[in-house]
């Protein structure tokens, strides 16, 4: 895996600040029942795991911006792979739109 510049890592860490946003907005309009379909649970899920992914790479980014290039402990991976996975709850979330309906008046 390449390196990142900071300047990349900057814009990262900014994305991934949006999304972090995103997450605890969405956890905490949430309800949590027992006794939810399948896809309610799942989005529910999706949000929370999408939230502590996204903290977990906004953390080692930020971190990482701070050590110098040569000695960086930090590897791009420890920043992608949680970073990859709060993008793929963004999109599981975004999905929610198709089984999200308004009950009539």
């Amino acid at each position: 895996m390449r390196q990142m510049p900071s300047s990349d890592m900057v814009i990262l860490i900014s994305f991934l600040a949006v999304l972090l946003i995103f997450f605890s907005i969405d956890v905490r309009s949430r309800d949590s029942a027992d006794s939810k379909p399948w896809h309610a649970q799942l989005f529910e899920w999706a949000s929370r795991i999408g939230g502590v992914s996204a903290a977990v790479s906004l953390a080692l980014g930020w971190v990482d911006l701070f050590i110098p290039d040569e000695s960086s402990p930090i590897h791009v991976a420890l920043v992608a792979v949680p970073g990859s996975l709060a993008v793929l709850c963004a999109i599981i979330l975004g999905l929610e739109m198709l089984w999200q309906r308004r009950d009539p008046l």
